[in-house]
């Protein structure tokens, strides 16, 4: 499959000029919300307005930002013509970059694959320098690939490096039930292993059935290739639910937590589990985080302390490594699929796919400090 770059030079670099938002500062356990920074704003398409979505950051070892996310700025591939493997539709990558702490960002290029959606991107900075991008790459119902794109020059170039995971099929023949593969998402273990999760239909065919499951490889060269599948969240007797969206870290005592949303009978509430090592993951569906609904994000502060979002626009702060959890205020009237970063303190970053007058989203974040 042919891949297209796109990467722009000189005067047609875009860089967008920071509308900084003010608001005004809320404060509810110790977080400060200040102001909201305009990332990324695409121009309204023939594809209903889709905008920019799904954002995911990356600070480099030098301080500065890489920024991921979803565009679409053609044809939807599937209304293409024409239809097939011949098609040029379909969503794209963006990578974006900010010397300043986020407060301007320059597109740097973008990753498409023709005839192709791709989405959920993620960001990951490998010990020699380079910069391995994991997302899904789709076909509905036809072909799905969890594909790694790796590049050595911090976001300028990329080259297919891996392949996560994959199923393909006649078209429909991967729907009714779906059988898909989404979400994937980076960590390394302490052994200096890279691994990742992600969401996976591929079991609904199988007895006993799961709609749908946590799955978790381990690349042993930095993502070249994959190890076997490891089952993270799943319950024996319950089919029809369905973990989904996993977002992972290390905690500051050495043990693995992995959080995400179950769907079907569950509602899409967010659920967590602990690994001591982030191998061997208990059996079961893990323990409800209250207020938290779908598409959640957890980040590990260096004090300890984790902190929950998600499309419920909730943010859940919890002082004892996930025994409870207290919900404090959020910056956004309306969340979709945000993210959570630290820079620096007791300083934090919300990213958010934020709803706009004229359809579709663009991607804002927001700087909260939390004491």
């Amino acid at each position: 499959m042919k891949i297209i770059v796109s990467r722009f030079w000189g005067a047609l670099i875009l860089l967008f000029t920071v509308r900084s938002l003010t608001v005004h500062a809320q404060t509810a356990g110790g977080i400060q919300w200040g102001t909201k920074t305009l990332v990324r704003n695409v121009v309204p398409d023939s594809n209903g307005r889709y905008g920019s979505q799904y954002a995911r950051m990356l600070q480099l070892k030098d301080g500065s930002w890489l920024m991921g996310y979803t565009i679409s700025s053609g044809k939807r591939y599937d209304k293409d013509q024409p239809y097939g493997p011949a098609s040029t539709g379909g969503l794209k990558l963006e990578i974006s970059a900010s010397a300043d702490r986020g407060r301007t960002w320059t597109v740097l290029s973008s990753i498409s694959d023709p005839g192709r959606d791709l989405d959920n991107a993620q960001l990951i900075e490998a010990p020699d320098g380079a910069i391995l991008l994991s997302c899904r790459s789709v076909r509905w119902q036809e072909s799905y690939i969890l594909r790694v794109y790796r590049s050595g020059d911090k976001g300028l170039h990329w080259e297919k490096w891996s392949v996560i995971d994959s199923t393909a099929g006649a078209p429909g023949a991967l729907g009714h039930p779906d059988k898909g593969i989404y979400e994937p998402h980076f960590y390394y273990l302490s052994d200096g292993r890279l691994a990742v999760q992600y969401a996976n239909e591929k079991h609904v065919v199988e007895n006993p059935s799961y709609s749908q499951i946590i799955s978790e490889k381990i690349s042993s060269n930095q993502g070249h290739t994959w190890g076997p599948e490891i089952w993270v969240a799943y319950e024996p007797g319950h089919p029809a639910s369905r973990p989904g969206m996993p977002v992972w870290t290390r905690m500051v005592n050495g043990q693995y937590i992995s959080v995400y949303e179950i769907c079907g009978p569950e509602k899409c509430n967010v659920y967590y589990k602990i690994s001591s090592d982030g191998v061997e993951w208990p059996v079961g569906l893990g323990t409800p985080i209250p207020d938290q609904l779908g598409g959640p994000f957890v980040l590990g502060l260096t004090d300890g302390r984790l902190v929950v979002t998600s499309n419920s626009n909730h943010f859940s702060i919890s002082d004892d490594l996930g025994k409870t959890w207290r919900t404090v205020v959020s910056p956004w009237q309306q969340m979709l699929w945000g993210s959570l970063y630290q820079a620096g303190g007791g300083r934090i970053i919300s990213v958010n796919s934020a709803r706009r007058p004229e359809g579709g989203n663009n991607i804002q974040l927001a700087v909260g400090e939390m004491p």
